[in-house]
């Protein structure tokens, strides 16, 4: 288990060595040069003669071969791939070295003169000392140099015979085991503070690859491997002030909650991978894909022409979708919605970057899924109006700037007003008439949503006992709720509470929600269960236009199904409009739901309607929607109508 880290270890020491070993040796070999030159000078001085100069031109000769041996070793990069090899050639041209400095004391005349022999022995310890300080991170080299020259300089004593020489011979004997045993403990400092140093360089490399895993952990999305939202939001800002053309592309899977419903939570994992990996397959290297979480992807381009390239990628992964995915050996149909924001300038907040992405993403998904959009000047538009209500709504709520109108509900066959839909109007001082969709969608944005339901509710509650004052027939009033408010707060028990602080019977109040509430029964199942237990009535709007087939309809407990006006204008000359209502009409009523056709605007429709099996409608042919004050009115003269339509006509005289 150790071997492979004890061999790195070794091999890092052995390149410490080296590498010290050849840092320091051009000193060491200048130095013997000048002592060699000092001692030959010496020597002539004194005895004269040239035999000196030839052991001279020898030495600097060696030091010179040395020296080119040496810069030829640094350059060659032997010491990384062979350190110990190094190692042992440097301590071969010591030894080297210091046989051609022994012949110095045995083999020149000049030592046998009693008068030199201090000196010559004084340079010769002297040089060794300064070769064992030069290499004190490998003793073998200096010892290697020093063995030799000093053993010579020691026998040379001993065999003059003398017992001053003796002694001296003795001294410097001693000396040397001095200087070897200092050499060695030399290179056992070194090797203890290398040691100390490679343990340090491994456990920071051990720490940084650590650093480098949890970053990579940090940053990239467990399932699928693409990176995270918070990698995202690093590269992404990065883009958007590149100077650079910067695009995203926000991708959502249709439909996810029911494929993880109905082949279980592996299967939606692996539509995630799958997606995941034909993401990947796809982008570029300046590309980044990115599971932002959920069955949300978005991928961030960069440079020229984004959105083109942007555009040709929605479009070859829409193209690819054509085919169903295998997943777990059965072919499942697949679809996404996208997105596309881009900016060519690559100088833009990546907020607001992804609010176009996301406007684009949402209008993908209201005109069907299963398409792309691009961010265009109509959602800028749109955007910019959003950016305005949620700015403005808080205050115009709390100042009560918004007002309820209530349209009239009538059975078709006689035309009495059966109930009433609450609908939500805020009168912009500039925009205008805001839509009743843009409001929730505000309010569900600023988590302001209970506070409209309660503000419609109490309106709605006036509105009732208004009408119970006035001694109208009992009626019911019907109020919008998205499923979308349904983790924010619940709109039963904020509309229960409201009802009964103004004693209102709670089966007078039907709450509307949209089909999507049928098409993810489960997610909604806890505040349609509270609808029904607070005796609330419960509506389905817009029946028609989304996702839900005519068996959800079985699915929960329904009172009234509001098919949508798309179906209802011109139906009378729209064959497949007719059939359509055909078959919810035969579905519903044995079910025991009541049918209300929204936006019924003429008679020759209505009959339509009426031969159709829906009894009950609502639109301008029977009424507009009108302030409380105005609908009380209307409700009034209606009725006076109504009676004096009635009565008997006077007998004639």
């Amino acid at each position: 288990m150790q071997t492979a880290p004890t061999e790195c270890k070794a091999a890092a020491l052995a390149k410490a060595q080296a590498a010290s070993s050849l840092q320091n040796i051009f000193l060491t070999l200048f130095s013997n040069v000048a002592i060699a030159v000092s001692l030959a000078l010496l020597l002539y001085v004194r005895e004269g003669g040239t035999l000196i100069f030839w052991w001279l031109a020898a030495a600097i000769s060696f030091a010179s071969l040395r020296a080119g041996w040496v810069s030829h070793l640094k350059s060659s990069g032997r010491i990384e791939r062979d350190p110990q090899r190094v190692l042992r050639l440097l301590t071969i041209m010591a030894f080297a070295s210091g046989v051609l400095w022994s012949v110095v004391p045995l083999g020149l005349p000049a030592f046998s003169q009693a008068h030199n022999v201090n000196d010559v022995v004084f340079i010769m310890a002297g040089t060794t000392t300064g070769a064992i300080i030069q290499s004190l991170a490998y003793s073998p080299m200096a010892i290697a140099f020093g063995a030799p020259l000093m053993g010579s300089t020691v026998l040379r004593m001993l065999m003059s015979g003398s017992d001053v020489d003796y002694i001296v011979a003795a001294d410097v004997a001693f000396l040397t085991l001095m200087l070897f045993r200092a050499s060695r403990l030399g290179e056992r400092n070194f090797i203890a503070s290398q040691n100390t140093a490679i343990e340090a360089t491994v456990l920071a490399e051990s720490v940084a690859e650590a650093n480098h895993a949890l970053e990579r952990l940090v940053r990239t999305d467990s399932l699928t491997g693409l990176a995270n939202r918070g990698h995202f939001r690093t590269v992404a800002a990065a883009a958007c002030r590149s100077g650079r053309g910067v695009a995203f592309l926000l991708i959502d899977v249709d439909n996810f909650k029911t494929i993880n419903d109905a082949r279980g939570h592996d299967a939606g994992d692996r539509v995630i991978q799958a997606i995941a990996a034909l993401l990947r397959s796809a982008c570029h290297a300046d590309d980044l894909p990115v599971r932002l979480g959920g069955d949300e992807f978005v991928v961030v381009m960069q440079g020229d022409d984004v959105t083109s390239r942007s555009v040709a990628f929605a479009e070859w992964l829409m193209a690819t979708l054509t085919q169903p995915l295998v997943i777990a050996g059965q072919m499942l149909p697949v679809s996404c919605s996208i997105g596309i924001a881009a900016d060519a300038g690559g100088n833009i907040d990546i907020e607001e970057l992804s609010a176009r992405a996301d406007v684009a993403l949402y209008r993908a998904k209201d005109d069907g899924r299963a398409c792309m959009r691009v961010f265009d000047a109509e959602m800028q538009s749109a955007l910019t109006l959003q950016r305005r209500l949620d700015a403005e709504l808080p205050a115009a709520l709390a100042r009560r700037e918004l007002h309820v109108e209530f349209q009239p509900q009538v059975a078709m066959a006689t035309q009495d007003v059966i109930g009433f839909e609450a609908l939500l109007r805020w009168k912009h001082p500039s925009a205008g008439l805001i839509p009743p969709p843009d409001i929730v969608s505000a309010a569900i944005r600023l988590r302001l949503s209970g506070q409209l339901t309660e503000f419609v509710g109490e309106r709605v509650c006036a509105f009732l006992r208004a009408l119970d004052r006035k001694k109208a027939p009992t009626v019911g009033v019907s109020i919008n709720v998205s499923p979308r408010e349904f983790p924010i707060h619940s709109p039963a028990q904020t509309l229960k509470t409201v009802s009964e602080r103004y004693g209102v019977d709670p089966k007078r109040i039907e709450i509307e929600v949209t089909e999507e509430a049928m098409f993810d029964p489960k997610r909604c199942a806890d505040e349609l269960k509270l609808i029904d237990q607070y005796g609330f009535g419960l509506a389905i709007d817009d029946f028609g236009v989304g996702h839900s087939s005519i068996a959800n309809l079985m699915a929960v407990e329904i009172d009234t199904i509001k098919i949508d006006r798309s179906f209802i204008h011109g139906i009378a000359r729209n064959r497949r409009d007719q059939q359509l209502v055909a078959a919810i009409t035969a579905v519903a009523l044995p079910l025991g739901h009541r049918l209300i056709a929204e936006g019924v605007e003429n008679e020759e429709d209505a009959e339509c309607l009426r031969m159709l099996g829906c009894s009950y409608g609502q639109g301008w042919l029977y009424g507009r929607p009108m302030r409380e004050d105005d609908a009380i009115a209307w409700l009034a003269q209606r009725r006076h109508a109504v009676a004096t339509a009635a009565e008997p006509l006077p007998r004639s005289a």
